[in-house]
């Protein structure tokens, strides 16, 4: 869509790591960066009493939320085609972004030189052997070079700026995509994965344990509160017991992160959990947090295990001492 002030309409992000240290750590209130809302909504669809606050700098993408929170309370005959459940429009809430777009570009591309679509559903619906299904695509000679095309950093920097791939080695989206893809087809939970479903179909799937919770759940409370600011501007950060901030370090620079890495370790209050997750970006940033902040390896690595998202090279996960 030209012109589109949406970046993402979905979170391509698991938000079952968020449940999890919700119910761990027993979090009351949690700040979320916005997105898409896909995370806000799985969270008050497990714990409907949990008070969470999102925040967001780009305003088109509160009011996507709004827009969301408006169909799921209606549940109205057309929420499939809103929600896109069975139907990949553009015109659907979770479709109308432009990482949404990129993705359309691809598959429209693997669909006319590497695998019709009809073949992707049946893999879907669990007629192909995932090692088949994926080594008929990665012999494809166009297979890579899609990857290639829309992972490039020329097209990455135009649409969300050249502070998205800062962090990564020039030139490295298209093999790192390219590759979690690979092993995401590969995996034996893949035919029930809505990522997956998602980019490579351009839809969820109407099927037991395909859908995202909050589609399958509707959550019974959808009160949020609404920041339009960088998180940095958020007040009273002592009042949050989870504060989760996406991978918003890949798209900021040193300085930056030891700035407000420094607000959350002067303003959080003691045993709060902070969550960040890294994309192809392999800097350490405990250096940043410690010692106000514990972080788990353990746990962190069991997290990426079961990511179902598949996008994210490391998870962070610190508590404030």
């Amino acid at each position: 869509m030209v012109n589109n002030k949406i970046q993402f309409a979905v979170v391509r992000e698991d938000p079952a790591i968020e449940i999890n240290l919700t119910k761990n750590i027993n979090a009351k209130k949690v700040l979320l960066v916005a997105s898409g809302g896909c995370t806000a909504f799985s969270l008050k669809s497990t714990f409907p009493d949990v008070e969470i606050t999102l925040v967001d700098p780009n305003q088109a993408q509160l009011d996507l939320i709004k827009r969301k929170i408006s169909a799921l309370k209606t549940n109205g005959p057309d929420f499939k085609d809103i929600f896109n459940i069975d139907t990949d429009s553009q015109s659907g809430l979770n479709n109308c972004g432009n990482f949404e777009s990129l993705f359309k570009g691809l598959r429209e591309l693997l669909f006319d030189l590497v695998m019709p679509k009809s073949q992707f559903i049946t893999f879907f619906d669990g007629h192909i052997p995932n090692e088949q299904f994926v080594k008929e695509l990665v012999s494809n000679k166009y297979w890579s070079t899609a990857f290639k095309l829309f992972f490039s950093d020329p097209l990455l920097n135009t649409m969300f700026g050249k502070d998205a791939t800062q962090h990564a080695v020039p030139g490295s989206y298209p093999e790192y995509f390219q590759k979690v893809l690979e092993n995401g087809l590969k995996n034996t939970l893949a035919k029930d994965n809505y990522f997956l479903h998602h980019i490579f179909l351009g839809n969820y799937v109407d099927r037991k344990n395909c859908l995202p919770m909050y589609l399958s759940n509707i959550p019974s409370n959808l009160d949020f509160e609404f920041i339009n600011a960088p998180l940095q501007n958020v007040d009273n950060l002592g009042q949050f017991d989870l504060i989760s901030l996406s991978n918003i370090f890949d798209w900021m620079s040193d300085t930056e992160i030891t700035k407000l890495a420094d607000l959350l370790k002067n303003k959080v209050a003691s045993d709060t959990t902070i969550l960040f997750r890294q994309l192809n970006n392999p800097s350490d940033y405990y250096k940043f947090f410690k010692p106000e902040f514990n972080f788990d390896k353990d746990l962190e690595d069991s997290l990426l295990t079961k990511d179902k998202s598949l996008f994210y090279s490391k998870i962070n996960v610190g508590t404030r001492t």
